[in-house]
């Protein structure tokens, strides 16, 4: 675990000495070179953010001037120590979420390493599962129990094949032809109620094409009834129970209840709710970690790649932050800093100077046109550790003499800290 540690008390707002870039090994060539960090005149001192926010108004140009640790730097996917423009944030309640990804080997959904954050004003709706993690097989069900009962809605934990829905002409597909007849009792939601691209889908021709499609881990089903049917080919022929569905796209299709897999019901909302899903505020209301919730729809769908839009909710915080504009050669890229953050920033005392090149001048524009949207989106945590200056660090000396003194790998780890930013 890495220990945190608070600076002696002193002079607020200097964390540490910053040495000047030409003579610091720690900046890339990608940092050297860049047009702003050249043109710019660094304060000798770095500030904590909360530090220079009290004592520089905002905006900032300003470069992070903590050493990450060896090999830190190739794990993420920005570089923090070209320059920024560092501009107010704000205060917000968040969700604590990882991500949920779907093993191409096994064709199971596994929690991944990736660690996200939802603010409670993001705009993408969600779907509760009964489900608290995906080893939660506790709940799991069968395409049998979903056919012989009232789920109003399901999710996939293993593969899914269907056929699209023709009514009462029949399916056609590589391992036989399903036929049958159809009844209408299924549930109250409709699939309009996870996606807003969902339609109804009617008139089709009964000549039409079928197809067989296998949905992977993930997928989304709401119930609309159940057919009777009889499966054949060449050789058999056998009775059949078809649960037909919607998905989060407004296609209807049929999904055969004897085939094998493991679904998890979707939590229905309080009695009079007509909508499957939830908002982040909603989710925060019910205060129940962890739980496995599903994104079905929303105007800034997650920008992770690849994205099975599953995720497991930890916990839920309040927190302050500021919003930080990389400033590379050629594009802007913004990121959101939190208040706490234990990383140093040097200030760019030419500022103005700064302000009038093209990059400065194009970051400002980003951040008024696209500020608000980008705080309230939903954002990928990258975490790293930074070197801490020993003069930061509490007197590591025991109090009985040097022999107490911890060991060079203690005083290593005692030297570093956690930090993380919201891409």
């Amino acid at each position: 675990m890495i220990r945190r540690h608070k600076a002696k008390p002193g002079k607020r707002g200097h964390q540490q000495f910053a040495p000047d870039k030409r003579e610091s090994s720690r900046l890339s060539p990608v940092v050297l070179s860049n047009p702003v960090n050249q043109a710019a005149h660094w304060s000798q001192e770095s500030y904590l953010l909360e530090d220079l926010q009290t004592q520089y108004p905002l905006p900032q140009v300003v470069r992070c001037s903590s050493r990450l640790v060896p090999g830190e730097e190739h794990a993420l996917p920005v570089n923090v120590h070209v320059p920024m423009l560092l501009c107010n944030g704000r205060s917000a309640r968040k969700l604590l979420a990882k991500h949920v990804g779907n093993d191409t080997r096994s064709q199971i959904l596994v929690e991944t390493d990736d660690s996200i954050v939802i603010p409670g004003d993001y705009d993408g709706n969600f779907l509760r599962l009964h489900a608290r993690t995906t080893q939660d097989k506790s709940v799991a069900r069968s395409l049998h129990d979903v056919a012989n009962s009232q789920i109003p809605a399901f999710v996939n934990f293993s593969t899914v094949t269907s056929y699209t829905y023709v009514g009462t002409n029949g399916l056609n597909g590589d391992s036989g032809k399903l036929s049958g007849s159809t009844n209408n009792v299924g549930s109250e939601f409709s699939s309009s109620h996870v996606s807003s691209r969902a339609s109804k889908i009617s008139g089709r021709s009964t000549q039409e094409q079928q197809k067989r499609i296998f949905h992977p881990p993930g997928s989304v089903f709401v119930v609309t009834g159940t057919s009777r049917g009889k499966a054949k080919n060449k050789r058999w022929s056998r009775d059949v129970l078809l649960i037909r569905c919607s998905d989060e796209h407004g296609n209807e299709v049929l999904i055969p209840s004897d085939q094998p897999g493991e679904v998890v019901e979707v939590e229905t909302p309080p009695p009079g709710s007509t909508k499957l899903s939830l908002l982040p505020k909603d989710l925060m209301a019910s205060n129940r970690y962890p739980g496995l919730v599903r994104f079905v729809y929303g105007h800034h769908p997650p920008r992770l790649t690849p994205c099975s839009n599953m995720f497991t909710l930890i916990d839920t915080f309040e927190e302050s932050s500021l919003i930080g504009c990389l400033l590379y050669p050629n594009h802007a890229l913004m990121i959101e800093l939190p208040m706490t953050s234990s990383l140093g920033f040097q200030v760019a005392l030419n500022k103005e100077e700064l302000l009038d090149m093209h990059v400065p001048r194009q970051a400002l524009n980003v951040v008024k046109t696209r500020s608000d949207t980008f705080m309230r989106d939903l954002k990928l945590k990258c975490k790293f550790l930074h070197r801490v200056s020993p003069s930061l660090a509490p007197n590591l000396m025991g109090q009985e003499g040097e022999d107490d003194m911890p060991s060079a790998t203690v005083r290593t780890r005692q030297y570093a800290n956690e930090a993380f930013f919201y891409l």
